[in-house]
């Protein structure tokens, strides 16, 4: 979680003994968003609930880069919240997280478990307690003191996807291998902009660049998103040129982790963008 240059591939076979523990991981980000949207009676329960097992997986060892005491490393991955209405599941990661932070901290006194600046800069259980009210946390996702980890505020349906096309072409043309990872679903894909974003990222060999799809056919529409829009992310995506991988079982960790990493870990990505999509 704290890697900053070049990292070796991980591999399935090194990942899936921390299955069980990313289980346990997801049930406390779950409750931290039922209780935080309980609380509030506002806010995004569905698709905030449906991204955590592929964020647990992105976040602890098959994705990204990141150092989460660190949100504005220069080098580190940055993460695009397209599908900006479900912050509360990057609010609930983050307070579970920095909660493991705090409890090392207590019990080994070991001073690299600290967040610096942690009144500004770390998202704690607390701060869920007081979503959507004057000066707390945001209902959309905002880029900002606790949320640096935000990387461009977003809401509106597809709102942040020009955005992590502009990033991830200014961090390809500084010659980094840091990558942007866009969180989307397929409500929000129908947005016209992803057309012209995935048309621009094959054109100009953005490999840095890779949407996390979250496809659950569902959304706030009484209709099914396939009623009114036809194929699956991989007809979305590889009809654009870019490559794709997915998990039939969203919730399978197995799958999840084996997709992340025929993407993000690509031997040779050809010069090509990446789609992991998972099925929830």
């Amino acid at each position: 979680m704290t890697t900053t240059t070049a990292s070796p591939r991980p591999s399935l076979d090194e990942l899936r003994p921390h299955f069980g523990k990313w289980e346990i991981v997801g049930d406390l980000i779950d409750q931290s968003i039922d209780l935080m949207l309980n609380i509030r009676q506002s806010g995004h329960p569905g698709g905030s609930r449906s991204k955590v097992p592929f964020m647990v997986a992105n976040t602890l060892g098959a994705g990204m880069r990141w150092d989460i005491r660190k949100a504005d490393h220069a080098f580190g991955d940055r993460y695009v919240l397209v599908a900006g209405h479900c912050n509360p599941g990057t609010y609930a990661m983050l307070a579970v997280y920095n909660e493991a932070l705090r409890i090392c901290h207590e019990r080994t006194g070991d001073a690299k478990y600290l967040v610096p600046r942690a009144e500004e800069r770390q998202l704690v259980w607390e701060d869920l307690l007081r979503l959507r009210h004057h000066g707390e946390l945001p209902g959309h996702a905002e880029m900002e003191g606790k949320t640096l980890f935000f990387k461009f505020n977003t809401g509106p349906s597809g709102h942040g996807a020009p955005a992590a096309l502009g990033e991830a072409m200014a961090l390809k043309h500084a010659g980094t291998d840091t990558k942007v990872f866009a969180v989307e679903g397929e409500g929000g894909h129908t947005a016209g902009c992803h057309h012209e974003v995935k048309n621009s990222a094959y054109g100009l060999g953005l490999d840095n660049l890779i949407y996390l799809f979250d496809w659950n056919d569902h959304g706030i529409d009484s209709f099914a998103n396939s009623e009114v829009s036809f194929g699956t992310p991989q007809e979305w995506f590889e009809s654009y040129g870019w490559r794709t991988a997915g998990a039939e079982d969203g919730h399978d960790y197995e799958q999840i982790t084996k997709a992340l990493i025929e993407i993000v870990h690509a031997e040779d990505t050809d010069g090509k963008p990446g789609c992991v999509w998972f099925k929830t």
